[in-house]
């Protein structure tokens, strides 16, 4: 049990670099959005070259021809999508802004519904209209889905970051305690 707590430092540090990296996410959109966009084209052309050679790897009587036509349709558009980085960026921002967009959508028709109901009801309306607002400026401006995604992604890496912080804070706190209690009953 002593060296789940031993290394408590680690997880210090994991917090800390977790938080540097949101600032960098804070700081460059743009570029959080290209390589998010990047990674995603790779990826899909990866599951088409994989879904490809499992093809071939088959026998001829195992093999599916839909199996082949799925697998190069990705593999082609994975090659579009890491080879017209700016057009992947745009799907993934249109994509998100949908998102937004729907999300907006059944914001406001819940806040309308409870509007008389008090404050909460006007809550969810307002953060409607402000959902529709946000998810419309997203599909038709790359610049602010790029601002958005990376936002978004840098709350998550800067609040993963400071509970690593307070859990290594923790582990410190038990580890101290530990050895103090081992200390005293050996003696």
């Amino acid at each position: 049990m002593s060296t789940v707590f031993r290394k408590w430092w680690v997880i210090l540090l994991q917090g800390i670099l977790l938080i540097i990296i949101s600032f960098i996410f804070f700081n460059n959109p743009v570029e959080v959005l290209t390589v998010i966009s990047f990674w995603v084209g790779l990826l899909i052309l990866t599951a088409g070259a994989l879904g490809l050679i499992g093809y071939l790897l088959l026998g001829k009587e195992e093999r599916e021809n839909s199996v082949l036509w799925w697998s190069l349709a990705t593999l082609v558009f994975g090659i579009l999508s890491v080879s017209k980085l700016g057009l992947t960026m745009k799907v993934i921002t249109v994509l998100f802004g949908i998102w937004i967009l729907i999300v907006g959508f059944w914001l406001f028709t819940a806040g309308w519904e409870h509007r008389k109901s008090g404050g909460s009801g006007w809550l969810m309306l307002l953060a409607g209209i402000f959902s529709i607002a946000s998810g419309i400026a997203v599909i038709f401006d790359l610049a602010t889905g790029a601002v958005w995604i990376s936002t978004l992604l840098g709350i998550q890496a800067l609040l993963a970051g400071l509970g690593l912080i307070i859990l290594a804070l923790i582990k410190r706190k038990l580890v101290k305690k530990i050895k103090a209690d081992t200390a005293f009953t050996m003696h």
